[in-house]
């Protein structure tokens, strides 16, 4: 082969090398194009700068945004509010002390003053007194409708939540006019009633009128009465059968102060 020969041969294989560069640049630019569009560097910047910048700029005019930051405020704020039970304060018991009654019930050594459970005054004089309710009112016997027979008692009232109840029966005799009449005498203001119930026809048979300056009552067992001052008499009252006999009731409570109360009962029918 000629020398002129080898030079063209040689020509032509460079000729063919230079045609296949723009295929081998078009192949690197499509790698090149994939590497940039899925970077997973490039993407992971994007999302978290984009999720930081959604949730940290409540000033946004986007709907979705604000509702995702004040969701995110709602759960901190639930959460900070739901860890601290108890915010106000131990749960407070009926019947415990200075909590409300227990209807009108109290735990032991404490009484119902107000509604609320609050230590008893304990005086000399009242400890043990089997009196505080009318069914196991103290009894003290029976008298007739003569004035000048009575019957007696002193007592105490241990603080403002205490009650003495007194009961004693009353015979409606020839020559007498029988009326309730009750006095107490008290080292402090007291409130006094007189409940009645006829012999003949129960306390539904029993009418009343209460004088001036009492009030019309009714006790827990439903016998019908007056409150008022330390001294008061019942006398116009009607049975609904022929005998004016009857059962009286007496209640001493709610002293001005909630201190130990002494007191003297006098009554006559």
């Amino acid at each position: 082969m000629t020398r002129a020969t080898l030079l063209l041969t040689s020509l032509a294989l460079f000729a063919c090398s230079t045609g296949d560069e723009p295929g081998d640049s078009g192949s690197n630019s499509g790698v090149t194009t994939a590497t940039a569009g899925t970077d997973p560097s490039t993407t992971a910047d994007s999302t978290t700068t984009t999720g930081t910048s959604t949730g940290a700029t409540p000033t946004t005019s986007d709907g979705t945004t604000t509702g995702d930051s004040t969701s995110t405020s709602t759960t901190t704020t639930g959460s900070t509010t739901d860890e601290p039970t108890g915010t106000t304060g131990p749960i407070c018991d009926p019947g415990q002390a200075n909590c409300v009654c227990d209807g009108d019930a109290c735990a032991d050594d404490l009484e119902c003053v107000d509604g609320i459970c609050v230590p008893a005054v304990a005086c000399d004089g009242d400890l043990g007194e089997p009196d505080d309710t009318e069914a196991n009112a103290q009894d003290l016997g029976e008298i007739t409708d003569d004035d000048d027979i009575t019957v007696m008692a002193e007592g105490v009232l241990s603080g403002a939540g205490d009650v003495d109840w007194y009961t004693y029966h009353a015979l409606d005799t020839f020559g007498h006019v029988a009326e309730p009449t009750v006095k107490v005498t008290s080292s402090a203001t007291v409130r006094v009633c007189q409940f009645i119930e006829c012999d003949q026809g129960g306390a539904v048979g029993t009418e009343i009128t209460c004088p001036e300056g009492t009030q019309t009552a009714l006790s827990g067992a439903l016998r019908p009465g007056c409150c008022g001052g330390a001294t008061f008499t019942v006398s116009d009252f009607n049975c609904s059968g022929s005998s004016d006999d009857l059962q009286v009731y007496v209640r001493i409570d709610k002293p001005t102060q909630d201190e130990c109360v002494e007191y003297s009962l006098v009554s006559h029918n």
